[in-house]
């Protein structure tokens, strides 16, 4: 059995449930939307893979996973639990539950996590990987991480007045900055919550998909600072060299990662800068235009791991 994280009519999800089904391979769908009404779990905590999880009727023994697919996570259900005077404490509570009882079981469970959760938690800690990419002598972006105006200028001033801007978590698109930028109503907007600057590459995007030893890798053509708003950038395959395919491999195990859609940015030195490592990469586009085996290698990960 594969267990597809996610619901039914996310483009990725049902397209790797199609290949799954091609090949005969079981599969359900876990969507957290769903949880706790019409997902039902038992597990014992002292004895690993020890119960089973009931999705549409239908339960299945955590020792019949054979592997989970971790497309996307709707969140845990949050909502008013009528209890008079108490109904704001109970509704926490009841939330503060339902959490630590799903984030336990996706820590505890021991099988072919293609990404765990480990490595999607990390994911949100984006400053904190980029410094464990520096300490692992992979280069990346001057970064800097503030709520203080004043920084931001001197931040600004010492990258000759190049500089990016995009949130901590992610979730939005990156702006380049400009002179503009730095008035005094602007910059006062920053007290509200904490933003990541960098250092702006001058060069050329690079996509790497990397499945454990595969690499495939592809130069992105585009005229926007992000890619992502650009939905005629031309993909070019491409072939990495050796100390970048293994510094790839090396950001997937400090990520935790068993597949990733690696951002590199090959500025103007011809020096690999990683920008960070996505735990559950778009890939479809990427196939069609490339010709790559995207979608093969993933199911590789998922059945025969």
């Amino acid at each position: 059995m594969i267990v597809i994280l996610g619901y039914k009519e996310e483009e990725h999800a049902k397209h790797v449930a199609k290949h799954l089904q091609d090949i005969k391979e079981e599969y359900c769908f876990l969507d957290t939307a769903q949880y706790p009404y019409d997902v039902l779990f038992s597990w014992k905590a002292d004895c690993e893979n020890s119960g089973s999880i009931i999705i549409d009727n239908k339960k299945i023994d955590f020792s019949d996973i054979k592997s989970v697919y971790w497309r996307n996570f709707s969140g845990i259900k949050n909502e008013t639990i009528d209890d008079g005077d108490n109904t704001d404490f109970l509704s926490n509570m009841v939330y503060r539950e339902r959490e630590s009882a799903l984030y336990s079981l996706f820590y505890s469970l021991k099988i072919n996590w293609v990404n765990s959760i480990n490595a999607f938690e990390l994911h949100k800690k984006k400053p904190y990987l980029t410094n464990l990419f520096k300490k692992n002598n992979i280069r990346v972006p001057r970064t800097l991480i503030t709520n203080d105006k004043d920084s931001v200028l001197d931040f600004f001033e010492s990258n000759n007045e190049q500089i990016i801007l995009k949130p901590v978590r992610g979730g939005a698109y990156t702006k380049k900055m400009t002179k503009d930028d730095f008035t005094k109503q602007k910059l006062s907007q920053l007290i509200v919550s904490p933003v990541q600057f960098q250092e702006y590459i001058d060069g050329t995007d690079i996509r790497v998909y990397a499945y454990q030893e595969e690499i495939y890798a592809l130069e992105i053509r585009t005229d926007n600072i992000d890619f992502r708003t650009d939905g005629n950038a031309e993909l070019i395959p491409i072939e990495l060299p050796e100390k970048v395919k293994q510094d790839c491999l090396k950001v997937m195990k400090i990520c935790d990662l068993k597949y990733s859609g690696i951002d590199i940015r090959l500025n103007s030195k011809n020096e690999y800068v990683f920008i960070e490592a996505n735990p559950a990469p778009m890939f479809i586009n990427v196939e069609k235009k490339t010709g790559y085996p995207l979608t093969q290698a993933l199911i590789n990960i998922l059945v025969n791991h």
